[in-house]
């Protein structure tokens, strides 16, 4: 079972570390159980809210509490929220903002100057389509003078995100921050995705795809104006790993 934490709760264990061993121990016991062990054990697991079957909560210390997220059919655990006395409040967290020496602000302005005028360059990354929407998501993109050299087979260039990666994560905002509607629902490779490659060899760009960009070939354009792709230099290509259903494992 996999175990993750809200931005909020990886604060509050953090900061009971430092405040008091003791209880931070407690809490690692049980967080151990609750990823072994979801709904029995350590801290007598209850509801959170009988409205909201998903919750649990686990006390420590008396007065400590862990509020985490199950469903039963899910792989993972998230801890929303590890409360106490001795902790401050998420709102509360102390102001680290350090001021740049004259040399680095410039050389910031200096960098951001370089990039100016680079908005519409071509780029590589991976993205989903939605074709209820007729739009394409979960985009992750970096423009190919980014890169100094190939970082794919045959001479190719493309991001280092994986779409599983990307999608796990915004599935887990999504869940997590928001109401919990959104497109990433289900598993990732249910949904149209593809991949764009830039050849430094050809110099050509590569979009690759599975079968569902023939039924969906309006996507074609999405594709194109996202990436900012030159007609003449793009071609699409199909690949089987990229069919709906199909991943690389």
């Amino acid at each position: 079972m996999k175990l993750y934490f809200s931005p909020k709760a990886q604060y509050q264990y953090q900061a009971l570390k430092g405040k008091n061993t003791g209880y931070a121990a407690q809490v690692k016991a049980i967080l151990l159980d609750i990823k072994e062990h979801p709904l029995e054990g350590i801290g007598t697991p209850v509801l959170f809210n009988d409205s909201v079957p998903e919750y649990w909560e686990r006390r420590f210390n008396g007065s400590g509490i862990i509020v985490y997220y199950y469903e039963e059919d899910e792989d993972y655990v998230a801890v929303v929220s590890i409360g106490n006395e001795l902790l401050p409040s998420f709102e509360e967290l102390p102001s680290r903002i350090r001021k740049y020496s004259d040399e680095e602000y410039a050389a910031i302005i200096k960098q951001m100057e370089a990039n100016r005028g680079h908005g519409d360059d071509s780029k590589v990354g991976i993205f989903w389509y939605n074709p209820s929407w007729n739009e394409l998501f979960g985009i992750v993109s970096h423009p190919v003078r980014d890169y100094t050299r190939a970082n794919a087979s045959d001479g190719r260039i493309t991001c280092s995100e994986l779409h599983e990666d990307v999608w796990r994560k915004e599935y887990n905002r999504q869940k997590f921050h928001g109401d919990g509607s959104g497109p990433f629902i289900g598993p990732y490779e249910n949904k149209p995705r593809g991949r764009v490659f830039y050849s430094m060899d050809t110099d050509s760009y590569i979009v690759t795809a599975g079968h569902w960009l023939e039924e969906y070939p309006q996507a074609k354009e999405l594709i194109l104006e996202e990436f900012d792709l030159p007609r003449e230099k793009t071609v699409f290509q199909y690949a089987i790993h990229w069919d709906i259903g199909h991943t690389w494992r």
